[in-house]
C-alpha cells in the first residue's frame, strides 16, 4: 500500500509519516501484517476476486472456532500486531466477533475488509465496542454500474449506509476501488461522492491476476492507462492537500506508483523535494509479499500475500509461523533484488522491488520476470537516478 496523501503531507512538511494508522510504513516494523481470509464465501460475485469467493456456502469451507484460536495464539506467540479480518465477507462468519475480541484482548490492531452491506446500526457499533481500528469497504462505482458490477442489488446503498452507521461509530472508514477497463469511468465520480460521504481513506487497488481476477485479465488498464489515471490520483491528492480535504488517497496493487510519485514530485517541487520522497520510498522498500505482509487463508494455509495463492509456505495447523517465514521462498523474497531480471537495470529498483510477482507468474509463468503491468519500462537501463542503488 503507497500512502500517496501522507507522503505528499510529509515532503511538505505538514506531517510526519510514522502515525499509528500507518504502521505498515515503518522501516522498523520488523512482524508482517497479517491479512487472514476467514471464509471462502461472500454475498457477492465480484469478477476480480482474488479468493474466487463462492456464493453458495453449502460447498464452501472454513476451520472451526477452536482452530482458529490456534491460529490467533500462534500470530500473538510471533508478535504479529496487525491482523486484517477479510474474506470472503467475513462477516458472513458466524464466531467472527468472537475471533475479533480475542485478538483485540491479545494486543492486536484489528482491520476488517468487507462489501460493507452486512453492517447496521448495531454492527457497527458492536465493532467500535470490540476496538475494531479500521473498516475498508470496496465499492467498484456509482449505484447502477456497482449493482450489477458485484452481484448484488442494493449494494452501494447499503455500502454507504455502512460508511453512515461507522463514522456516527466514529470508526476510521476507507473505500476500495479495483480499477479496470470496465470501471475507469467510474473513479472520479466515485472519488467525488467519497468526499461528500466524509470516508477517510479512498484506496485505488490496480487488478490482479489471481483468482477470478485471472479470468478478467484482458480487462485491466493498459499500462499508460494506468500511469494516466495514478498521475491524476497524485494531481488530486495534492489538490486537496491545498484546499485542507481530510480524505487520503492510498495505492495498492503495482509497487511502481511509488517511482511515479517520485517523478512526480521530481516535476512538481524539483530535485531536493524528489530526492526526500526518493528516500522515503527506499525505506519502504516496495513490495514486501512474504517479509512486511502475509497471507492466511481459510484453511490456516500462509500465503506470500492475499493474491498470492498458488503457493503455500505451510499450514499454521501443522507448523509454527516462525517455521512458515523461514520458507525457502520467503527467504528468497527478502533479498529478491539478487533474482529479479529485467528489474535490476532500473534506477526505481530499491522503490519497487519488482512489484508483483504473482502477475509475472501468471503472464510468463516465472517467477523473476518484470511485472507486465510495469508502466516505467522505458527507465530500465537509463542512468541510474543518484542514491536510488547503492
Amino acid at each position: 500500500m503507497l500512502p500517496i496523501t501522507d507522503l505528499l503531507k510529509q515532503i511538505k512538511q505538514i506531517a510526519t509519516i510514522d502515525t499509528k494508522e500507518n504502521v505498515r510504513f515503518a522501516n522498523d516494523l520488523i512482524k508482517p501484517v497479517v491479512v487472514w481470509n476467514v471464509n471462502e464465501y461472500c454475498n457477492m460475485s465480484c469478477p476480480h476476486c482474488y479468493a474466487s469467493a463462492k456464493v453458495i456456502k453449502k460447498n464452501a469451507q472454513e476451520l472451526p472456532t477452536e482452530q482458529a484460536e490456534t491460529i490467533l495464539k500462534q500470530l500473538y506467540q510471533y508478535g504479529i500486531k496487525v491482523l486484517i479480518f477479510s474474506g470472503g465477507e467475513p462477516l458472513l462468519r458466524k464466531d467472527l466477533f468472537h475471533l475479533i475480541e480475542l485478538a483485540s484482548n491479545l494486543g492486536f490492531q484489528c482491520h476488517l475488509s468487507t462489501n460493507g452491506v452486512l453492517i447496521n446500526e448495531e454492527i457497527a457499533q458492536k465493532l467500535k465496542q470490540l476496538g475494531v481500528f479500521y473498516v475498508g469497504i470496496s465499492v467498484d462505482g456509482l449505484k447502477e454500474f456497482n449493482d450489477s458490477y458485484r452481484g448484488l442489488k442494493r449494494a452501494f446503498e447499503k455500502a454507504f449506509l455502512a460508511f453512515y452507521y461507522l463514522k456516527q461509530n466514529q470508526l476510521m472508514t476507507g473505500l476500495r476501488i479495483t480499477l479496470s477497463k470496465a470501471n475507469k469511468d467510474q473513479l472520479l465520480p466515485l472519488i467525488d461522492y467519497a468526499i461528500q460521504h466524509k470516508i477517510d481513506r479512498f484506496y485505488v487497488s490496480h487488478l490482479l491476476y489471481s483468482g477470478r481476477g485471472k479470468e478478467i485479465q484482458k480487462e485491466d488498464l493498459s499500462p499508460e492507462e494506468s500511469k494516466q489515471f495514478m498521475w491524476e490520483i497524485f494531481e488530486l491528492a495534492d489538490q486537496f492537500i491545498q484546499q485542507n480535504q481530510n480524505i487520503r488517497f492510498v495505492s495498492g496493487g503495482n509497487d511502481v506508483d511509488g517511482a511515479l510519485l517520485y517523478l512526480f514530485v521530481k516535476e512538481k517541487y524539483g530535485e531536493s523535494r524528489a530526492d526526500e520522497i526518493r528516500l522515503l520510498l527506499e525505506k519502504r522498500k516496495g513490495n514486501s509479499a512474504g517479509e512486511k505482509i502475509i497471507n492466511i487463508d481459510h484453511l490456516g494455509n500462509v500465503h506470500p500475500d492475499q493474491f498470492w495463492r498458488n503457493y503455500t509456505a505451510g499450514n499454521l495447523l501443522n507448523h509454527t509461523l516462525e517455521e512458515i517465514m523461514n520458507d525457502p521462498l520467503f527467504l528468497k523474497l527478502k533479498e529478491r533484488e539478487k533474482y529479479l531480471k529485467e528489474c535490476q537495470a532500473c534506477p526505481f529498483l530499491m522503490m519497487c522491488r519488482g512489484s508483483h510477482r504473482e502477475r509475472a507468474l501468471a503472464v510468463y509463468n516465472d517467477l523473476w520476470a518484470i511485472d507486465p503491468a510495469c508502466y516505467l519500462k522505458e527507465y530500465i537501463n537509463k542512468k541510474p537516478i543518484i542514491g536510488v542503488r547503492k
